[in-house]
């Protein structure tokens, strides 16, 4: 089941695009993680194109969380059907966020003395795009990623002002959120303020100014850079997006 099959399995379901996917498909096919963990399932879509990569690769398992309340239409176990893989992937329905489900496996995996052993070689965090949630799963991530493993943050740049259609956003109420919650982006935040200020991970890119990747190396030299496959007038309003929310923040204090 390689690539280009799967690309036609999932068109025209959301979320991710296949370019998206084929960014993720190539990461998994060039590192060869054995052990995959996606947070944020929805219609399975990134979950499809991580398990091809797996697939092409001969080995692998892929384990994808969600919260029970979601529900999708095309579902993600149909979508997996479809694209042929869903041998290799394990859907979790959590209660509420995978903040609890990450906690239980650091709990299940942690010694009297409190080392935790790692399970996880890439984790694709998809999920709530929201400073409370995925601040703590990047923490907890940290501890069950094995040192070499790669961290992927999609949708740095997003903000809850970009979704004005709805009352709420997995399950955030967006009147609850003061002003600034709703106009900065909170995956930036924790990429920035978490992320990349803590000791094991080392090399940290961000790329076409929507991707986080970060990989545990402790101990190895701190290396931060910026990449980009978008055209440049692209990328300059996006700086000029950045720039107006730090003008407007200023405003603000």
């Amino acid at each position: 089941m390689g690539f280009d099959e799967v690309a036609r399995a999932v068109a025209g379901v959301p979320f991710m695009s296949p370019e998206q996917g084929r960014l993720v498909y190539d990461h998994v096919r060039t590192a060869q993680p054995t052990t995959v963990l996606e947070l944020g399932t929805a219609h399975g879509v990134g979950a499809a194109y991580l398990a091809a990569g797996l697939e092409d690769n001969g080995e692998g398992r892929l384990t994808t969380v969600d919260f029970a309340g979601a529900s999708y239409d095309p579902p993600p176990e149909a979508v997996l059907a479809r694209a042929g893989v869903a041998g290799r992937v394990e859907i979790v329905r959590e209660f509420s966020s995978y903040t609890w489900w990450l906690k239980e496996q650091v709990q299940a995996r942690s010694d009297r003395a409190g080392n935790v052993e790692p399970l996880y070689d890439f984790v694709y965090l998809d999920g709530a795009k929201n400073w409370t949630i995925d601040g703590l799963a990047v923490v907890l991530v940290e501890k069950l990623l094995r040192p070499g493993g790669w961290l992927l943050m999609d949708d740095l740049d997003w903000s809850y002002a970009q979704d004005p259609g709805r009352d709420a956003t997995d399950g955030i109420v967006h009147r609850e959120l003061s002003a600034p919650e709703r106009s900065e982006p909170h995956l930036r935040a924790v990429f920035d303020l978490i992320v990349a200020q803590h000791p094991s991970f080392t090399d940290l890119r961000v790329q076409d100014e929507w991707w986080g990747w970060a990989r545990k190396a402790p101990g190895e030299p701190r290396r931060y850079s910026v990449e980009t496959s978008r055209p440049l007038g692209a990328l300059a309003a996006g700086a000029l997006r950045r720039l107006k929310r730090r003008a407007q923040q200023r405003l603000r204090r």
